[in-house]
């Protein structure tokens, strides 16, 4: 299984090519008809902007029923990344949750209870805009998420300079009440009982400006 990941830090708009494709094969929680969606994610970082997250799932069919911000979207298909820059200083992360429509859910903390919402601590938002892949394997629904430096600096009180860095997080994809629920992840999650919001699991994510690209 994935024990990091490893995106590169780009001077202007993200080359896609360039940066590596997480897939999210650590599937749990699974009933008697196990359903995997293929489902994928990239990551980078841009001086002046922000974390970008580029995450696409070729799920069939697809739920979207969420339309306002922090509208439960785990219960539609959703598309997750959970992310704390400062892993070394304290535990507490963000979490974006978005589904089909770029409708998106944004807490933050340092475990699954007691979580608050980004609305209520900051009026800087992410930025999600939706899209669609048609390829010759199938059609895919996905997000691109931009993670504003700001909005960073402003959560946690510290500025958050886009330099080669080691971070914490996951990448997840659900879908509560979907035809087919699911609970796919690119780092072994473990408990049921904590779910995704499991930050003992969560696996290293970083940024180098030396990226091996794939």
């Amino acid at each position: 299984m994935a024990q990091s990941y490893v995106g590169p830090i780009f001077d202007g708009p993200p080359d896609w090519a360039r940066v590596p494709i997480a897939r999210l094969e650590s599937f749990h929680w699974e009933g008697e008809a196990p359903y995997r969606p293929a489902s994928f994610a990239q990551l980078c970082a841009v001086r002046g902007k922000g974390v970008f997250v580029r995450m696409w799932s070729f799920e069939d069919p697809v739920r979207a029923v969420a339309c306002e911000r922090d509208d439960p979207v785990y219960k539609d298909s959703c598309l997750e990344c959970f992310l704390n820059p400062f892993p070394a200083l304290q535990n507490a992360y963000l979490n974006f949750e978005m589904n089909p429509k770029g409708v998106f859910l944004t807490e933050f903390g340092p475990g699954r209870e007691g979580r608050v919402r980004l609305s209520q601590m900051t009026d800087l938002a992410p930025v999600v805009t939706p899209f669609s892949l048609s390829t010759p394997q199938g059609d895919a629904w996905g997000v691109l998420l931009l993670i504003p430096v700001e909005l960073i600096e402003a959560v946690y009180g510290r500025p958050f300079p886009i330099v080669s860095c080691t971070m914490a997080g996951n990448f997840y994809k659900c879908g509560d009440e979907t035809k087919h629920p699911h609970f796919g992840a690119y780092f072994p999650v473990g408990s049921a009982a904590l779910g995704f919001h499991n930050p003992q699991r969560f696996g290293t994510i970083a940024f180098t400006e030396e990226a091996t690209y794939i």
